[in-house]
């Protein structure tokens, strides 16, 4: 188990062991940026609200989708009382070591495998709540006392599946809170227009997207010298890696007059970001930050160097045995540009092509092209921002709704109510100022 920070360690510390706890489980970047840490922070000031002595912990299962840098992500926001790496998780799950919990408690997961955190609150014998964007949560959702989701549709899709209505909870979008104080106001028509380039937030992607980003940049300065460039980096690139990028395209960088934001304080990236009016960046949860942001994006995925490219369940696996992986990669990206479906998630969520998608063999003066095809039409770009921003939509204080449904796992066995009282299914209606 990972140490916790000093100021968590200390909090921690005065709370009795009896202290009841939230013990969250999360995986990825964009799981524990948008989802746990601010689940974490609003926990916290929910049970000050109410003089509970919550007790905050973290899981964070294997993933393959993982930057290796979650733990010291999660230590910097000094939210949590302790934190299990992968290694620990497996421990965990494997019933080969504890997590002592003196009081009562629950698991939320928030991203990664459902089976991870079932297990987890099979182990601590806490019952199990669950957020959830996809419908794939429908055959584990008997292990889980309540499943989340964000919109009345999804609810619909899971109860046509047989999950039973009152197992779900629409509540909302996580992601609305902690990303609504960061949309900028609307933009000077007259101002130059500002290019976001999101590299990535692995070092292995981003030592392979990097350059085509550069070309992009170079293409576009060379045809809009007034164009603002930024390159925001991610905070969860290892801190040697950066550097050494840095220091192998800094000359370009910096001929192209490229600033580079690399602050991972929630003003610095976000505030970077909303300030954008168009970002290009790969498919990812960082297209649901932009959409909530109201950002435009350019989406592209070059498939030429497939190897490069990590993907879900068993195929990434198989392509890391000796071999096997140019010929599996390969194969997939070969089918998938024969065939190819919507990346984004926002496009995902409309049904259509909200934000323009470059997927295949691409190179960066197409991106450039189709980047300053869209600047060049600034009333699109403010209709794209205002259907994005729609699309995520949704009532505030989803946060709250989960742990006010959650409350009873915390109090006391002898004062608390029956465990499955009848979950509210349907948005709640926004609250009036």
């Amino acid at each position: 188990m990972s140490a916790a920070p000093p100021n968590a360690c200390r909090d921690a510390a005065d709370r009795p062991e009896t202290a009841p706890e939230l013990v969250i489980v999360s995986s990825g970047p964009g799981e524990l940026s948008n989802w746990a840490v601010p689940m974490a922070r609003a926990a916290a000031a929910w049970a000050a609200r109410r003089a509970l002595p919550l007790r905050l912990s973290l899981v964070l299962p294997p993933c393959q989708f993982a930057s290796g840098q979650e733990i010291a992500f999660a230590r910097r926001h000094e939210v949590f009382a302790r934190i299990l790496g992968p290694r620990a998780c497996l421990a965990l799950v494997a019933g080969l070591r504890r997590l002592p919990t003196g009081g009562p408690g629950c698991v939320l997961h928030l991203g990664g495998d459902l089976w991870y955190s079932a297990t987890v609150a099979r182990r601590l014998r806490f019952p199990a709540f669950a957020y959830v964007e996809t419908p794939l949560v429908r055959r584990r959702a008997h292990h889980f006392r309540r499943v989340f989701v964000p919109s009345q549709p999804l609810a619909d899709r899971l109860v046509g599946a047989g999950v039973p209505v009152g197992r779900l909870a629409v509540v909302g979008d996580l992601r609305v809170d902690h990303l609504a104080a960061f949309r900028a106001p609307a933009r000077d028509a007259g101002a130059a227009p500002r290019v976001a380039l999101l590299p990535g937030s692995r070092r292995w992607i981003v030592e392979g997207f990097l350059p085509f980003l550069l070309g992009t940049a170079a293409a576009i300065r060379a045809q809009r010298p007034d164009v603002a460039l930024s390159l925001v980096v991610s905070p969860f690139l290892p801190p040697d890696a950066l550097a050494r990028l840095l220091a192998a395209h800094g000359g370009a960088l910096g001929a192209l007059g490229v600033e580079i934001v690399q602050d991972d304080r929630p003003g610095g990236r976000l505030g970077a970001l909303a300030r954008s009016d168009l970002a290009i960046t790969l498919p990812g949860t960082n297209t649901v930050e932009l959409a909530t942001l109201g950002v435009p994006m350019l989406v592209v995925l070059p498939l030429d160097r497939p190897g490069q490219i990590r993907t879900e369940g068993l195929s990434e696996w198989l392509s890391r045995l000796p071999g096997l992986g140019a010929l599996v990669k390969g194969t997939m990206a070969w089918r998938f540009a024969r065939r190819p479906g919507l990346l984004a998630w926002p496009n995902r969520e409309a049904g259509r092509a909200v934000v323009p998608e470059l997927v295949g063999r691409v190179a960066p003066a197409d991106a450039a092209r189709r980047a300053l095809e869209l600047l060049g039409d600034r009333a699109a770009l403010e209709r794209t921002a205002r259907t994005l921003r729609g699309l995520y939509a949704q009532p505030a204080g989803a946060a709250e709704r989960m742990l006010d449904e959650m409350a009873s796992c915390f109090e006391p066995a002898a004062t608390r109510p029956a465990a499955d009282a009848p979950a509210r299914h349907g948005v709640p209606a926004a609250p009036r100022s």
